[in-house]
């Protein structure tokens, strides 16, 4: 509270004292409202999979709650460039009011055993940031949704390079070989519902790629969530 009054939470977007999102600027929040197949990122009922599309080693769907523009993108990028941690609460809440209404990610949280995963920074990255946005919004979802959370199933074993400043190609060749599976977990847990989770999805070549090493280690089912596309 002492920290709230020296430095008050203000509006995004009008910049009124208050909180981060004020109830007018929350009308001007774009919605995703177009689901697509995460292999061809053509439109896909529900962002199921394209049956022509799925392979052994691909997301099974993909769920994009958020257009990433406007106040969300000023939200993300703030949360993740400029530290503002506490601003995480407030954007999951958001999140939280209108994930709810996506039959199939709800339909894929139910199943038994369902499991959140945050893509994991490097160790390096993690030491210079000092927090992994996705882990800590990946965190407060899996409190609200029931679900069970693993920050750490999913291990970056590769240093790379920021995906933001590189082309399509570059981001693919880039996040190769950037992920591992624990061995801390029973084979059981990687056989479960599994939600891989991060802050955007632009290319998608880090989910993809996330997916694509699940599924070798066993994973059936990986469905892939993001705030915003």
């Amino acid at each position: 509270m002492f920290f709230d009054l020296l430095y008050p939470k203000k509006c995004l977007g009008c910049g009124r004292s208050g909180g981060y999102f004020c109830s007018g600027c929350l009308n001007l929040v774009s919605l995703e409202q177009n689901r697509i197949c995460p292999v061809c990122e053509r439109p896909a009922l529900g962002g199921f999979t394209h049956p022509g599309c799925l392979t052994p080693y691909s997301l099974d769907g993909l769920t994009a709650i958020f257009s990433y523009r406007g106040l969300i993108k000023k939200a993300i990028k703030k949360l993740k460039y400029q530290f503002v941690s506490d601003l995480a609460s407030d954007l999951v809440e958001l999140f939280l009011s209108f994930c709810g209404e996506d039959k199939a990610f709800s339909d894929f949280c139910q199943q038994k055993g369902a499991v959140l995963i945050p893509i994991p920074l490097h160790p390096s990255r993690l030491r210079w940031r000092g927090f992994n946005q996705a882990e800590l919004l990946g965190k407060m979802i899996t409190e609200n949704l029931g679900i069970i959370f693993l920050p750490d199933l999913l291990i970056r074993t590769k240093k790379t390079k920021p995906q933001v400043d590189l082309s399509e190609q570059e981001r693919k060749k880039n996040i190769q070989g950037a992920f591992k599976v624990s061995n801390n977990y029973p084979l059981s847990i990687v056989h479960s519902p599994l939600i891989i989770f991060d802050d955007v999805w632009t290319s998608g070549a880090t989910l993809r790629e996330a997916a694509k090493v699940l599924k070798r280690n066993g994973a059936k089912k990986v469905w892939g969530l993001t705030m915003a596309r």
